[in-house]
């Protein structure tokens, strides 16, 4: 890895490397540690630094290491932009997004003493009684989020049960996939396999990361996430699943990388900090404190 470098035109090729008029290119592998400076500063904010939110969607068996790498991500963003940030996690355990740092809460009311924070509404309930407790909790958050200027990054561990909750909270979940852009909210929405949520998930979501299926049954659900299948089954099956590599692209300008997060994820002295979300104060303005 010490001797891999990201080359300048790599960097600079966010802006847009056009991929119908050159033909498929077989991604380049970068680690992550070379490829989230130029990310970070790209993902929800225009050229000139201005927040423009944009929704991320990720794809990935259990295990594969997708958890881990959303957090990582949060945490970068968070450190760069100050964003208000909220991971919605829905599993009764998990050993990544915790080493985040970041407080724990379970209801709305508490949520609003952080800028960033878990909204982890635990409960030793079980089947539709743990469903019905979950429903409510994820129903005040989402009513509560919806404002004009929420400027908010909202992940979700999993938003295939987040959506089966209820036709209230799948018709929520749509409208945030829809509309939330226009009011500062960049969604990123985790899922397993790449069916059973809204198709807005696909068509609004700009930004795919995707780690290799559990099977070869779902290779082509997978591939079509990221374009042709033709060119991109040999590349999901050409990943090292022992490293957690994984696809990055955008859908819009056709950018993609191969990476993988090789970086330590542990707490940032100030994230864990008592301070008003308010999705409401805007992010920092590039070059200032």
């Amino acid at each position: 890895m010490a001797d891999l470098q990201m080359s300048q035109s790599a960097m600079a090729s966010w802006a847009g490397r056009d991929e119908n008029r050159r033909g498929f290119e077989a991604p380049e592998q970068i680690p992550w540690s070379l490829l989230s400076p130029e990310f970070i500063e790209t993902w929800g904010h225009d050229e000139h630094g201005k927040l423009r939110a944009e929704h991320l969607e990720v794809t990935g068996q259990s295990g594969s290491g997708k958890s881990y790498a959303i957090a990582t991500i949060l945490q970068e963003r968070a450190q760069r932009w100050n964003s208000a940030e909220i991971a919605v996690l829905t599993k009764q355990a998990d050993d990544s997004v915790p080493l985040l740092g970041w407080p724990v809460v379970t209801d709305f009311k508490e949520l609003q003493k952080y800028r960033q924070a878990i909204f982890w509404p635990k409960t030793d309930l079980k089947g539709e009684d743990r469903e019905a407790y979950h429903e409510k909790r994820v129903y005040e958050l989402l009513s509560n989020l919806w404002k004009p200027q929420a400027n908010s990054v909202l992940y979700f561990d999993e938003i295939g049960y987040v959506e089966d909750l209820s036709r209230r909270v799948k018709k929520m979940v749509r409208m945030f996939w829809r509309e939330g852009r226009s009011h500062g909210i960049s969604l990123i929405a985790s899922k397993q396999r790449p069916i059973g949520v809204v198709r807005d998930q696909h068509s609004e979501s700009r930004w795919k990361i995707v780690f290799p299926p559990a099977d070869m049954g779902d290779m082509r659900r997978f591939s079509e996430l990221l374009g042709r299948t033709s060119d991109w089954q040999p590349v999901l099956e050409s990943l090292d699943q022992t490293m957690h590599q994984f696809v990055i692209r955008n859908s819009f300008t056709g950018d993609a990388y191969i990476s993988w997060i090789d970086l330590e994820l542990k707490p940032i002295p100030g994230q864990a900090e008592e301070k008003e979300l308010s999705m409401y104060p805007k992010e920092k303005k590039p070059g200032r404190e």
